[in-house]
């Protein structure tokens, strides 16, 4: 067994005993773009700048927010301006990104209690989609130096999701961190112990602490870490904290700091928190896959009407999926989207069959999600509707592919039979009023006698 292995399967188990706590940071809001990937604060960033009538140009990764206000107040300006700006271009959660590495995160259902060092609604949006189909379930709190505030109780007592707000959350006024500047007077606020939220830290201080993607550099670093410790790092002992981020790998003082200061403190170096998510998820599935409840598509709210239109997706397409779901059912049709009261064994199989043999018609929605070499869940649904598609009438549309981003027909690695039938183009699931009229007649048409 190799070293590497052992890693992954130490924490493994440590999450699946419910004994983990996600520390998740900016460098995990990852969003597709037309160049690749990009990601959510610089995006918010430029809103700002161009809100404020300043220039959002050469703004320098991790300090984008930090510029804008620099820029902003040597316009004259008052810095408590930029909160409630920044409240104002905030996109309204229907458009709200659904970064990949949270909807991956979200569908690792041990993980209870969230602390995030963001001050945006992503990852409590993200969760309720990907746990809840779009209801409000997750629990939100939210720390500032002025309103101290605590967890309810213990973790394992969550009845619900929780995300905790370490550093503020998004509001008119100036009570959360938006530059370093506000970040260090929040540090120096939680090391006091009169406004120290005491359950959250019991918690912190007991778990093991996966610390993803908070792009902090050197000293702050450092103080973050130690942070929630009840004692130095030097004499940690029986909880291991496990970090993912590309600014400390790139930092060779700070390894070399944790290395030799901070053994209970586990830095993955085979890439940042993305490339870590990625293959934590992939561990997980190996070891839970799906349909292990919470490790594949959300779990549903209503059962399947006969003739219902078959929505097929990957998970982190959830959003996509959403949209397109949102915009038939608002023509009156029937729509499975997910997999309601599906069980594992032959029980599940059978009703998923029996699921894809009563829809009118199954739309895979494709991505470069779709392209991966791992086992999914979509696929089972694609290899049945390929099976059903048999005894459908050659002059009968039954398949119909619907590309969400630039993956081309010519992609080996969608079978053949989809590559051979007409794709709809709905980027990022936008639709149209062509092709939501084209699946209500053929929906309609289905539905007589």
């Amino acid at each position: 067994m190799s070293h590497n292995q052992i890693f992954w399967d130490q924490l493994l188990e440590l999450i699946a005993g419910g004994h983990v706590v996600p520390i998740i940071g900016r460098d995990v809001l990852s969003m597709p773009s037309q160049d690749g990937t990009t990601f959510f604060y610089p995006f918010l960033a430029r809103r700002l700048a161009e809100y404020l009538e300043v220039s959002g140009e050469d703004l320098l990764e991790g300090n984008e927010f930090d510029i804008v206000a620099r820029r902003y107040v040597e316009k004259k300006n008052r810095i408590e301006d930029i909160y409630s700006a920044l409240k104002y271009v905030m996109p309204p959660e229907k458009d709200l990104p659904m970064p990949s590495p949270l909807v991956k995160l979200a569908a690792i259902t041990p993980f209870q209690l969230f602390v995030t060092t963001t001050f945006d609604p992503l990852l409590q949006h993200v969760i309720d989609q990907v746990r809840f189909p779009g209801a409000a379930r997750t629990k939100v709190l939210s720390y500032s130096p002025t309103t101290v505030t605590d967890l309810p109780g213990p973790m394992k007592a969550l009845s619900n999701p929780m995300v905790f707000h370490l550093f503020g959350r998004v509001s008119a006024i100036p009570d959360y961190a938006v530059t370093q500047e506000d970040i260090l007077e929040f540090l120096h606020a939680l090391q006091s112990d009169e406004r120290q939220p005491p359950i959250l830290f019991d918690e912190l201080n007991r778990s093991h602490l996966l610390i993803l993607g908070c792009g902090f550099g050197d000293w702050l670093a450092r103080f973050f870490i130690r942070t929630p410790k009840r004692n130095r790092l030097l004499n940690a002992r029986g909880t291991t904290d496990f970090v993912a981020d590309a600014k400390i790998i790139g930092d060779d003082s700070l390894l070399l700091f944790l290395r030799h200061f901070s053994a209970g403190t586990k830095v993955f170096e085979g890439g940042g928190a993305i490339e870590f998510i990625d293959e934590l998820y992939d561990q997980w599935q190996e070891r839970y896959p799906v349909p292990e409840k919470g490790s594949g598509p959300p779990p549903p709210s209503v059962k399947m009407q006969r003739g219902a239109v078959f929505l097929s997706y990957a998970s982190e397409d959830l959003q996509a999926a959403l949209n397109i779901k949102e915009a038939l059912e608002g023509e009156g049709i029937d729509v499975v989207f997910d997999k309601d009261s599906l069980k594992a064994g032959d029980v599940f199989k059978e009703k998923l069959k029996h699921y894809i043999n009563q829809c009118s018609l199954f739309i895979p929605v494709i991505s470069q999600h779709t392209l991966t070499a791992e086992r999914r869940f979509f696929r089972i649904e694609w290899n049945l509707a390929l099976g059903e598609a048999l005894r459908v009438a050659p002059t009968q549309r039954f398949i119909i592919p619907v590309v969400i981003d630039h993956t081309r027909p010519q992609e080996t690695r969608i079978p053949e039979k989809f590559r051979e039938l007409h794709w709809e183009e709905l980027p990022d699931g936008a639709t149209n009023s062509r092709f939501v009229t084209m699946i209500r007649d053929e929906f309609r048409n289905y539905q007589k006698p």
